[in-house]
């Protein structure tokens, strides 16, 4: 859907099977013992590679970028998570953890995240905002006009744009639709992935389809409870975003809100807020999952996140798992602060510092050097 949006299913099942046989022979050209990948397989060749790999029996090594501190997970099957991770988390099963257990970076994002007076926001949403918003938007606007003008662009660059204006698109879809939330009504939170990206695909594995997650969620849901869905605020970041796609087409949004007692919310509402005041949230991968957790709320996943292995997580992938999860939450299932922070401090043991593009820099302390030489000790 990122790359080939335009094609037609029988020109995808071709794209596909041309790099299939184009993969299958560099795998028996060279005939790896081991193929690394530097994130979770995702971009389309990488992903065949990587399956390939699985049915040749070769080994595979991937890292996931946690968004926390600058701590990364290693992998050798994406589906099963790091197997590392779980043995530290049985081993320190039962143990109670404090805080200062922690290691200083990750005390200070745990602090920082439960207290309600800092500003928790992810820093790749802040940049986002940052991007598209004040005098960064205007420059790149400036900028944009400039250049039309003096390639000649502008007569037909104009007359596109006001058409545009005026054409229907998933932003005034949405604003259609989208509700003033009656907070004090007993509701789930489901805030969406941004897509296409490989949060849902492949993280997602078959809940790439968000409305299916949702479609479950509003056949499990009790009686007087409602589901409120909001948008991922990086989805229409881009002018080229609000345009109809594969992964969000026409009339995407209204076959959400047809669904009984789901509605959709406006994006700008703290997603804070809203996780304070709802009785559970529900998200294929998303961060607000974590976030949740972290608030001692419970928490429902659909898919794959790097938090997977948290114990206090409602695994779901159909309506009985689905039911059966409401039904501990409306009989006072309760996270407990002490099995996030044994989590935290298994994740401490588990994880290294160190980084995988220059973006993820300025969260870490590392030099390039020792980024370097921390991620080829962990290979």
């Amino acid at each position: 859907n990122k790359r080939f949006g335009g094609m037609c299913v029988d020109e995808r099942k071709h794209l596909y099977y041309n790099m299939l046989q184009y993969w299958q022979g560099v795998i028996k050209k060279y005939k790896p013992d081991i193929i690394i990948f530097p994130v979770l397989p995702h971009t389309i060749y990488n992903y065949i590679l990587y399956i390939l790999a699985k049915l040749f029996n070769i080994k595979t090594i991937m890292f996931e970028n946690s968004d926390v501190s600058d701590r990364l997970l290693l992998y050798n099957n994406w589906v099963e998570g790091s197997t590392h991770l779980k043995k530290t988390i049985c081993r320190n099963q039962g143990k109670s953890f404090v805080v200062r257990d922690l290691e200083s970076d990750l005390q200070k994002y745990y602090q920082l995240q439960v207290d309600p007076n800092n500003d928790a926001t992810p820093n790749y949403i802040k940049d986002y905002q940052a991007d598209n918003s004040g005098f960064r938007l205007l420059k790149r606007k400036l900028k944009t006009i400039t250049v039309s003008v003096l390639d000649g662009t502008i007569f037909k660059k104009a007359p596109r744009f006001i058409i545009n204006k005026f054409k229907p698109n998933l932003k005034k879809e949405y604003l259609s639709l989208q509700i003033k939330p009656e907070i004090e009504k007993k509701f789930i939170y489901v805030p969406l992935n941004f897509q296409p990206e490989r949060t849902t695909s492949p993280q997602g594995d078959m809940f790439v389809d968000q409305i299916l997650m949702i479609e479950i969620l509003a056949a499990s849901l009790p009686k007087d409870w409602v589901i409120y869905v909001k948008e991922h605020p990086s989805q229409w970041m881009f002018k080229s975003k609000i345009n109809y796609s594969s992964c969000r087409y026409r009339g995407y949004y209204e076959k959400i809100a047809r669904l009984k007692n789901v509605f959709l919310i406006p994006v700008n509402i703290n997603t804070y807020f809203l996780i304070n005041r709802s009785l559970a949230v529900a998200t294929v991968t998303g961060t607000a999952g974590w976030e949740a957790l972290l608030r001692c709320k419970p928490t429902i996943i659909f898919g794959y996140p790097w938090y997977r292995d948290c114990p206090c997580l409602f695994k779901v992938n159909n309506v009985e798992s689905c039911k059966e999860a409401f039904e501990k939450i409306t009989n006072n299932f309760q996270v407990k602060e002490q099995e996030i922070i044994n989590y935290l401090k298994s994740f401490d043991e588990s994880t290294i510092h160190g980084y995988l593009e220059e973006l993820d820099a300025p969260s870490s302390k590392l030099t390039k050097k020792e980024n370097k030489k921390r991620i080829v000790r962990a290979i």
